[in-house]
């Protein structure tokens, strides 16, 4: 198994087996002659470690062969770098609680060539829109804001206005005072993310001052008890958290 796994092996990769097996290697050595170098090696220590083991039975010997095979295999591995971009045009939106989404996007490169070479570019946006469904197409009139974002943005935090809603993003280029629509994004569904209003009173009041100690109440979460926000303002305006 391993003499095919050399024949996928760099230079660089045959040089370091050789150090390992110990095998001698002649300068200018070819990359063919260094495989068989390598190969021989290899079999010529298989051959001492099982007379130095002559009592091992055949499943030892495999277990060896196997231990071998991944030695190679490692040495043999390429590293793959993940590209910087993908050559695709396209938004992507993901939620990260009911307050904040993140939009990570990319732009093709003749799409950021042509955008970069032209006088009447005047930027990107990543226009946010709120939808009463999942499946509605039609964006005219529904609520909406813009993130103004350069050709070397490619992600974006961003808040929420409104839950238990959809939201999707379109990122769309400027160009000489019109719109050049690139891609919309999958759509996200954002639930609710207030305070439970049922609360039993003495957990309340403990909730309240576990809550003010917090600092939830600079934070843009929505309340539906009677007694969030304004019990933990009153909390910190009395200052009983520090008596």
């Amino acid at each position: 198994m391993h003499h095919q796994s050399l024949s996928d092996a760099s230079y660089e990769a045959l040089l370091r087996l050789a150090d390992t097996y110990a095998a001698d290697v002649p300068d200018n050595v070819t990359r063919d002659e260094l495989e068989e170098i390598v190969s021989e090696a290899i079999d010529e220590w298989k051959v001492e470690h099982r007379q130095q083991n002559a009592h091992s039975v055949r499943v030892e010997e495999t277990k060896y062969d196997i231990l071998i095979d991944m030695q190679v295999a490692r040495e043999t591995e390429v590293e793959i770098e993940l590209p910087d971009s993908y050559n695709e045009t396209r938004v992507v939106l993901m939620l990260r609680d009911p307050s904040w989404a993140f939009a990570y996007w990319d732009l093709r490169n003749s799409d950021r060539i042509r955008f970069s070479r032209s006088e009447g570019f005047e930027g990107l946006v990543l226009r946010v829109i709120s939808l009463d469904h999942p499946d509605d197409q039609k964006h005219d009139g529904r609520p909406r804001f813009e993130i103004p974002v350069t050709l070397i943005d490619s992600r974006w935090y961003f808040n929420l206005p409104d839950q238990q809603t959809y939201y999707q993003i379109a990122l769309v280029a400027l160009m000489d005072g019109r719109e050049e629509m690139l891609a919309h994004s999958n759509v996200i569904t954002v639930p609710r993310g207030s305070i439970a209003e049922e609360q039993d009173e003495d957990r309340g009041d403990q909730m309240d001052e576990i809550l003010a100690q917090t600092g939830i109440q600079h934070l843009d979460i929505a309340a539906s008890g009677r007694r969030i926000p304004q019990r933990i303002l009153d909390l910190v305006d009395d200052e009983l958290l520090f008596n």
